[in-house]
């Protein structure tokens, strides 16, 4: 019998929360079509992933809740399917998460930061050369993702956490990486 919950499980999770999270941006912003509907479905699968690692493990629900909170402070829930999405993830983290304070409030300041520090020089600065480079790579990779939860486990243990982000990094820009090769940008 499969355990739903089981550390493979969750990081499974974690890689198609960031597929399928790209997909429905793609469809929104990038001219991506599949099918009729099919940024709602994948909207929706979106907000199930998320939600199953809300379920699955407490602290990755505290941290998905920042990620997604952050999202909403940074206007970056622009389309219903991106909105169905976070309120999928919000209800879940209230119905079967605790808050978790400290985590909470250090994950979303430290996403808010990365996060604005993404949208304003991608949007305003542009940098060009080297920095473009390092911002791109740190940024646009979300590496901040991965640092932050390396750091949190350095302190804390609970390494589900690191191998669920790093998967959903994983599954974010391969997906991005192979719609940029069909011209998606």
């Amino acid at each position: 019998m499969m355990d739903f919950f089981s550390p493979g499980m969750i990081v499974l999770y974690a890689l198609l929360l960031g597929v399928t999270t790209k997909i429905a941006d793609l469809l929104d912003e990038h001219g991506l079509r599949w099918f009729k509907g099919d940024a709602i479905v994948f909207g929706v699968l979106w907000g199930a992933f998320g939600s199953l690692g809300v379920i699955a493990n407490n602290v990755l629900a505290n941290v998905i809740m920042a990620m997604n909170l952050s999202y909403i402070l940074r206007g970056s829930l622009d389309y219903l399917n991106h909105r169905i999405a976070s309120v999928m993830i919000i209800i879940s983290f209230l119905f079967v998460a605790t808050l978790d304070a400290r985590l909470f409030a250090a994950a979303l300041i430290f996403i808010i930061i990365f996060g604005f520090l993404e949208d304003s020089i991608t949007d305003y600065v542009k940098p060009k050369g080297a920095l473009k480079k390092i911002v791109v790579y740190f940024n646009d990779a979300l590496i901040y993702y991965i640092l932050f939860t390396l750091v949190y486990c350095l302190l804390y243990g609970n390494w589900i956490l690191f191998f669920a982000f790093t998967a959903y990094v994983i599954g974010y820009d391969f997906t991005k990486y192979c719609a940029r090769s069909k011209g998606y940008k």
